[in-house]
Parts: structure tokens; sequence; C-alpha cells
């Protein structure tokens, strides 16, 4: 009996896609994981752990939303727009440079960022990492246009 099935390993993970690779299962007993109710526990408990990181990350950038100048565009309408295609990078950097030089603060900026799922860019250091770099670009370009 053969399967094919991804191979759902942090480590395997495509960043650029966030796609895992598939493995060939070639044989399975079908007995019961002596581990079963303990690996299931974690499993929960790391998918509550996930939804309370969102929904705190969620409330955060509501708190931040509500700071920010109110005839400041938000990172959803670049977002929106066609000239960016898509790119989540580009986005981020042109709303960086936009509301950076529009008086946001680099703290508001890095939550209207984090509010777009981060988790292709790798573990919570990476991400971090990549707001930190972008942000630091925007300010560069900004204080070249000066």
């Amino acid at each position: 009996m053969y399967f094919r099935r991804k191979n759902r390993k942090a480590k395997y993970v495509d960043h650029s896609t966030g796609l895992y690779p598939f493995v060939l299962l070639i044989e399975a007993g079908g007995g019961v994981y002596p581990e079963a109710e303990r690996f299931l526990t974690g499993v929960k408990n790391e998918v509550e752990r996930q939804r309370a990181e969102k929904e705190r990350l969620r409330a955060q950038i509501t708190k931040v939303a509500s700071a920010l100048p109110k005839d400041l565009k938000t990172i959803d309408r670049f977002r929106a727009d066609a000239r960016y295609g898509g790119d989540g990078n580009r986005i981020d950097l042109a709303y960086a440079i936009y509301a950076l030089s529009h008086g946001a603060s680099a703290i508001e900026v890095a939550a209207m960022i984090r509010s777009r799922d981060l988790s292709h860019k790798g573990n919570e250091r990476r991400q971090n990492e990549y707001v930190e770099r972008t942000i630091k670009k925007a300010l560069a370009t900004i204080e070249r246009g000066r």
C-alpha cells in the first residue's frame, strides 16, 4: 500500500511558498501510536497558543490603528493596490516609507506590517528581523530623499 503525504516538519518548509515536500509512505501497520494522547494534547495546546497569539496581535493592531492619524492611508489600501502585484515585501516597504514620512512611529508601522501572516518568513525571530529590516530600509529611503 502506497500513500503520498506531506512532510510537515518545520525544517522542510519552503519559506518562499509556505509549502512542504511530499514523502512516499511505503508501509504502515495501522497500529495506534503509543504516545497519541500526549501528542494530540501537545498539538491542541500549540493550536490554542497560536490562536491566542493571533488574537493578541489583532488587539494590538486595532489599538495601534486607532492611534494613527485619521487621514493616513491604511496598509490594506496598499495591499489592494494593483501596482504592487500582491507582493507582500513591496507592499510592506511602500507602506513603511509612506507611513513613516507621514508621522507614524516605527512601532506603529511594525504593528501594521505584522497584521499579515509572516509565518513564511520563518520563526518569530526571523519575522522580527524582517520587520526591522523593512523599517530600516524605509527610514534610509526617506533620509536619501531629503
